[in-house]
């Protein structure tokens, strides 16, 4: 089953300009499998959500793009978005003690939001998003490469803020994805790999990254 794990939508993220049933239409005209909304913050699309999943019959899941003193985590299991920026313990912290599962986004982005080298000392990191689609290669291969090392769940996003991005990288999970549960415990279970979009079909992200010769 085919996810892409981290997208933001017009209605709960700013800088989106994509409406979620816009992000449904694109993922189905892909042959995605299902979409995890991650707007920055905020769950506030989750009532949305509910209802559109079983008006159009295509798998939809929540989570949060949460931003902590320490970067940027992608994170499932929780009921609400922090009112305050947390550091990244807290928020690990708390994702553990929801039974959850957090996920460090681009963590080697130049960017002044990726966790970097700290994901190496978040005992209760899940897993880590190796393969964003607003991020360079040679970030994603970094954050590869600090995956397989530390033994994390390896992930792959499109962190789309527009349909045209959606997909750009994804998910690949090793079982069904009924609910957000399923979605953890996969993760959790290391249950997954990274997969890239390469204009017809989803194939094994890092291969499509090297073959491009933009290492």
């Amino acid at each position: 089953m085919i996810l892409d794990t981290h997208l933001h939508t017009s209605e709960y993220s700013p800088d989106s300009s994509m409406p979620v049933r816009d992000a449904v239409l694109r993922a189905r005209a892909m042959g995605l499998d299902g979409l995890c909304v991650t707007d920055h913050d905020s769950i506030g699309i989750a009532a949305e959500v509910d209802a559109l999943r079983w008006e159009c019959g295509f798998p939809l899941f929540v989570g949060i793009e949460v931003l902590t003193t320490g970067g940027d985590f992608v994170v499932f299991g929780l009921d609400r978005a922090p009112s305050d920026i947390p550091t990244s313990a807290e928020l690990m912290d708390w994702v553990s003690r929801c039974g959850g599962a957090a996920v460090a986004a681009h963590p080697f982005r130049n960017n002044g939001r990726g966790a970097g080298e700290l994901v190496r000392g978040l005992t209760s990191l899940s897993g880590i998003e190796c393969f964003n689609g607003s991020t360079s290669p040679e970030a994603n291969l970094e954050a590869l490469r600090t995956a397989r090392e530390l033994g994390l769940a390896r992930l792959g996003g499109s962190d789309a803020h527009k349909a045209e991005r959606l997909g750009r990288f994804a998910t690949r999970f090793d079982g069904p994805v009924r609910d957000e549960s399923d979605l953890i415990r996969l993760i959790r279970a290391r249950a997954c790999e990274p997969v890239a979009w390469d204009g017809s079909s989803f194939v094994p992200a890092e291969a499509w990254v090297r073959s491009q010769g933009e290492e």
